[in-house]
């Protein structure tokens, strides 16, 4: 990885440095506030780049370690390092990797089947062209099911899971109709399945035909 240095010294007399930098102690500290800047993510890893040796510094009580201002938290970044007195400051490269996690299906699934927490587990995507539209949270598919069949450890895609049907198609359903100030309940016939939010159409009992979205609850509201 091909390694940044910047050096900016202000006011330094050379002959009244009375002790040096030690940076095996700088690389302790810039080691120490990377790995608590990326403690709660658990999956990631970084590898520092290295202080020139030929760099002398004058010794430094209390040096600051911050993110280079305007650098992402990941990928290859920089760290700066520096002292208020002496004034000094210094750029270290840092490389971070943190794999994308995705879902797999954790166990062989047929269409229709609904999705629980245990049917699913998180497992890292090495090839992240190819986990493009993977999903990567439970809470996405968990009450969801599966639209066609599949074997255990294929990842989850988006295309693959749908809220499940609360509707079937003759079934007798509970109809809202609902305006400014009043509300009325129907019984009518389904003549399709449905998915809570679509719309579907309903023969009531003259015969007639409405249509309304879906409810979770399996209720058919029509606004007037």
């Amino acid at each position: 990885m091909k390694r940044l240095f910047i050096l900016l010294l202000c006011c330094l007399s050379l002959p009244a440095w009375a002790v040096n930098q030690n940076f095996g102690e700088l690389e302790q500290l810039v080691r120490g506030f990377v790995q608590a800047e990326l403690s709660q993510r658990p999956n990631a890893t970084f590898k520092l780049g290295r202080f020139p040796h030929n760099l002398v510094l004058p010794a430094c009580e209390a040096p600051r370690v911050a993110w280079t201002s305007g650098m992402a938290q990941t990928g290859n970044t920089f760290i700066d390092i520096s002292c208020a007195d002496p004034l000094w400051r210094i750029r270290i490269s840092v490389q971070i990797a943190e794999p994308r996690m995705g879902l797999v299906f954790a166990r062989a699934m047929q269409a229709g089947d609904m999705i629980t927490a245990d049917d699913v587990q998180l497992s890292p995507i090495a090839d992240q062209s190819m986990g493009r539209d993977v999903l990567g949270d439970p809470a996405q598919v968990v009450g969801q099911t599966v639209g066609s069949s599949v074997s255990a450890g294929i990842w989850v895609r988006s295309f693959m899971v749908k809220p499940p049907v609360v509707v079937k198609m003759n079934q007798r359903v509970k109809v809202i109709i609902s305006g400014d100030g009043f509300s009325v309940e129907a019984e009518g016939v389904s003549t399709a399945n449905a998915h809570a939010g679509e719309i579907v159409a309903v023969r009531m009992p003259n015969g007639g035909l409405i249509r309304g979205a879906v409810n979770a609850d399996g209720s058919v509201s029509l606004a007037n």
